[in-house]
């Protein structure tokens, strides 16, 4: 109940004070009971409350404060969680931007730095950023994926800078530097570099094409830390997608990849992949794919496979609401080998009525060379169903459920209640 009196206090506050001032209110808060069942059988409730504040303007349009914060209760103790809680002033045209207080470090939702970020964009085609606080890592993830158990310890201070492009048409780019520390140690210290270019025909408007690229630099260690490079291009109903990526979950990075991988690897991967697509129709698109991943896996070997990919992508969302991914997949690892389907559906059913459902089934698991990841000719599955209604304009009622097997970071069994209200 903390964080919803604290919610009712500042309301009352932003009333008291709106006509001395030019200020507004937007955000909402939601509240939800849930019940998981773990490995093992044990069931735990949980009730959550959730308030998020977003850009609230305090002094329009110069000066807003910005908010997100959890109360939770499970099992007769209470937690909470405030993943951000800033003022932030921001001059004419964005010229200069200031934050203060506790903020996502450089768009890591998972990462938050308690202390200041200071952004000057000048009229000579570059902006510069500095910044410095410490650092701490949460896990925000709606689904309530485990990772907990892999992310890493931060230090007590965090502090650096960017230099980027501003305003140059087509182009984005920065070079960056960060250091990260614990008393006298140096945990990490990062020097990055990014840039990207968009080209479109100027004739027909019918080619499409992006080159992405950034690398974050590992002083400390004299490595590729992490790191992407991406190709996409369009011409008519031809796509094409290639990248090559380096990810470390341990900072919190998105665990969207296929249970055959995530259920053994340890977070320390490298991919290199492409897809191919094409547009039967304005409703319709096909794609191909393959995945080569190189990765660390719980048993502190590096092993290799090949993730082959077939699909199908259905959009109807502007006549009948609704938009739909099949997809199929074949592993074939240097430890194991696996077949994998998955679906997944939005469905706007009425204006006020919405279902969403996705799940995944990985079968035929055969282990290579002794290596276990998982026992032999066993499945894993995960199923994640979701309804909302909005009751009235701005309150919205949902109930979801979540069922899954043999999967290390999602529960059992899952389901709940929730209520957003939105203001």
């Amino acid at each position: 109940m903390k964080l919803l009196r604290g919610f009712l206090i500042f309301v009352l506050l932003a009333g008291a004070v709106q006509s001395a001032h030019s200020f507004g209110i937007e955000g909402s808060f939601s509240t939800s009971y849930e019940s998981s069942e773990e490995k093992g059988g044990k069931t735990e409730g949980t009730w959550e409350n959730t308030l998020i504040l977003d850009n609230v303007k305090l002094i329009n349009p110069y000066l807003g404060f910005n908010f997100h914060g959890t109360y939770s209760e499970e099992e007769g103790e209470s937690f909470t969680d405030i993943y951000s809680a800033y003022l932030e002033f921001t001059s004419f045209e964005r010229a200069l931007e200031i934050k203060l207080g506790r903020f996502s470090f450089m768009g890591n939702r998972f990462l938050t730095l308690d202390g200041a970020e200071a952004t000057v964009r000048t009229d000579w085609s570059f902006g510069v950023t500095a910044f410095g606080g410490k650092p701490q890592l949460f896990n925000t993830d709606d689904r309530k994926i485990n990772i907990d158990e892999t992310l890493r310890d931060t230090g007590d201070r965090l502090y650096g800078g960017r230099i980027f492009l501003n305003g140059v048409k087509n182009y984005s780019g920065y070079v960056s530097y960060s250091k990260e520390e614990d008393g006298d140690r140096t945990i990490q210290e990062l020097a990055g570099i990014g840039l990207g270019r968009r080209f479109v025909s100027l004739r027909d408007k019918t080619v499409f094409l992006s080159l992405d690229g950034k690398i974050d630099y590992d002083m400390e260690d004299n490595d590729i830390y992490r790191g992407m490079a991406r190709v996409y291009a369009r011409h008519k109903k031809l796509g094409l997608i290639a990248d090559a990526t380096r990810i470390r979950v341990e900072d919190g990075a998105e665990r969207h990849r296929n249970l055959i991988i995530s259920n053994f690897s340890s977070g320390k991967e490298d991919r290199y992949s492409y897809t191919v697509e094409y547009a039967l129709t304005d409703h319709y698109t096909v794609y191909q794919g393959t995945t080569h991943v190189v990765l660390l896996n719980n048993f502190g070997e590096w092993v290799t496979g090949d993730i082959y990919k077939f699909g199908a992508n259905v959009n109807h969302f502007k006549s009948h609401g609704l938009t739909s991914n099949i997809e199929v997949y074949l592993y074939d690892g240097s430890d194991s080998e696996a077949n994998g389907v998955s679906f997944s559906l939005d469905w706007s059913i009425l204006r006020e009525l919405r279902f969403s459902f996705e799940a995944e089934y990985v079968g035929r698991s055969e282990i290579k060379n002794g290596t276990v990841g998982m026992d032999k000719e066993e499945s894993i599955y995960s199923i994640y169903g979701e309804l909302e209604y909005d009751v009235i304009k701005d309150l919205t009622l949902g109930v979801y459920a979540e069922n899954n097997r043999e999967t290390r970071y999602l529960p059992e069994n899952r389901y709940g209640v929730k209520a957003t209200y939105s203001f």
